[in-house]
């Protein structure tokens, strides 16, 4: 084991800093304040971490999410106290639901005004309790030499548990005085193993299974257990339905592939006919089922595999539960399975007709839309959503050929997330092409960081679908009160003059035919180009 560093005299900046870098961190999203001032000042005196300076506080932790969700490594963001930190608290609910790792490093009032309801500048009472819904950890130090240890911590949940976003409020007379610590050595933790005989009694089921179902969530993708569920899936012969997290596990082309769980005309028969299913990493959240309309029956077995005890049997009862690290149990899984030939009581035919019915309501433009953005884009691509009718159907019908590679805030439904969550995204990857998509509405959201985009020169694609209005919510009040609507039409500004405002490039496309070609170039410009699309494409919901 690696002895502790010499103990040593610096200020609490510097120990947030240096603490940062030895946990490996290359980028940090934020906005300088007056309590955060020496966190600032440490920055600026190292050249080991990138600081990213965003326009919002929230925009900031979006991009950590995104730069999360698209490098597996965890994202920081650092702020002040006050309107700054409560800023983050909607980014941190989607890590939070998406079981991304974030850690918020954010600044407080002094130690002595803490808790005292004074009025103090940037003062929320108890500003820590604010963040305690939203992370899987949250704690306010009561030291300077505390903070190495607690950064430490939060890695380390990072590294052995399901991943999240932690939030450590410092008071900033701590950030600016000096006190001796000793760095802890960096971590080993690991992810907890399965035991041998959970994994046995999953195997059993599994051996006699005819119609054997896998239901991959983005607890294999936190894992790096891509290559152990494929392998499980052609030893068994399953279809493969995948979580919205979950996608790209398995590369879409492959047959055994089958559909995205909340794809209700796919999966919904599909799930019912399965008599044993397997869902990994995934607990089957409420959004991904809800209208599926499925229970499972009594005749139906449900094993379930996850890092995190609590999520086991939360939706439906499983028979076997087996708790612990993705990647260690699918391997434990193989090896108690053996050579064996694949399940042969699946109709392939018949889950073909159900994958490929997408319903009236997905229509030739839809279709086309989806199609010229998958083929102007490289395989590896990252394409990070908003929430929009393109996206919906993106949701549902946009191959996915690599995990990582389509980011969508599936956990909060958040609008404004996909402008951020590019820049992030790009900074994690700067290799891969990132394309964002949103609409008119989420797109405005978020509008302050295509500055962001411009100041550092990313190559970023902005999709712009533009329908003049909230088309989702037009959508849904014509149904539900008999055709009676409003409060939905907006008022945009001219999207392409706006982004060469900025900075940018913009470009309005003349038809859906001009996509492809104008993703080419964009994908290779010299920094961020805008792409408007007018076009309204109503969402796939079938009420």
């Amino acid at each position: 084991m690696t002895a502790p560093a010499h103990a040593e005299r610096l200020t609490g900046g510097e120990w947030v800093v240096g603490a940062l870098a030895r946990e490996g961190v290359r980028h940090v999203f934020g906005i300088p304040g007056i309590h955060n001032l020496p966190i600032y000042d440490a920055l600026l005196r190292q050249s080991a971490i990138t600081h990213v300076l965003a326009r919002h506080e929230q925009g900031a932790a979006f991009m950590a999410d995104g730069y999360a969700r698209a490098s597996g490594e965890p994202g920081v963001v650092v702020v002040t106290g006050g309107p700054a930190a409560t800023n983050t608290i909607t980014p941190l609910s989607e890590s939070y639901a998406g079981s991304v790792p974030v850690l918020l490093v954010m600044s407080d009032i002094a130690s002595s005004l803490v808790g005292r309801d004074l009025g103090a500048l940037h003062e929320v009472p108890n500003q820590i309790e604010c963040f305690r819904p939203v992370t899987r950890w949250a704690e306010a130090l009561g030291d300077t030499a505390a903070i190495p240890t607690s950064i430490a911590a939060a890695f380390e949940l990072f590294r052995t548990g399901r991943p999240g976003p932690s939030a450590l409020s410092i008071p900033n007379d701590l950030l600016f005085a000096r006190a001796e610590a000793s760095p802890p050595a960096p971590g080993g933790g690991r992810r907890p193993p399965c035991h041998v005989a959970d994994v046995d009694a999953a195997a059993r089921r599994l051996r006699g299974a005819t119609r054997p179902l896998i239901i991959t969530g983005g607890g294999v993708i936190a894992a790096g257990a891509e290559r152990e569920m494929v392998a499980l899936a052609r030893r068994l012969g399953a279809p493969v339905v995948s979580t919205v997290a979950g996608r790209g596990a398995l590369d879409e082309r492959d047959p055994l592939w089958h559909s995205v769980l909340p794809d209700r005309r796919a999966t919904a028969d599909a799930l019912r006919a399965a008599d044993v299913v397997f869902a990994i990493g995934t607990k089957l959240g409420h959004r991904s089922l809800e209208k599926l309309g499925v229970t499972l029956s009594a005749g139906q077995t449900l094993l379930q595999l996850d890092i995190d005890p609590a999520v086991i049997g939360r939706t439906f009862k499983a028979e076997v539960a087996v708790i612990g690290d993705a990647r260690d149990g699918l391997g434990r899984l193989l090896e108690a399975l053996g050579a064996g030939a694949p399940s042969t009581g699946w109709d392939r035919a018949w889950l073909a007709a159900l994958r490929k019915d997408a319903g009236p309501r997905f229509t030739a433009d839809v279709a086309a839309a989806i199609a010229a953005l998958r083929g102007a884009l490289p395989d590896d691509a990252i394409l990070v959503n908003d929430q929009t009718g393109l996206t919906y159907w993106m949701e549902h019908r946009f191959p996915v050929y690599a995990p990582r590679t389509f980011l969508y805030p599936t956990g909060s439904a958040v609008l404004g997330y996909a402008v951020p969550a590019a820049i992030g995204a790009k900074l994690a990857r700067p290799e891969r092409a990132v394309i964002a998509v949103a609409g008119d509405g989420g797109f405005m959201f978020s509008v302050a960081e295509l500055a962001t985009a411009v100041k550092y020169r990313l190559p970023i694609v902005f999709l712009v679908v533009n329908d003049e209005r909230y088309g989702a919510i037009k959508y849904l009040q014509e149904r539900i009160y008999e055709g009676r609507w409003g409060e939905t039409d907006l008022a945009n500004p001219d999207f392409p003059a706006l982004a060469r405002a900025f900075g940018a490039h913009g470009e309005r496309l003349p038809n859906l035919d001009a996509l492809p070609r104008a993703i080419e170039r964009a994908i290779t410009a010299d920094g961020p180009t805008l792409l408007e699309l007018r076009m309204a494409i109503q969402p796939p919901w079938e009420l």
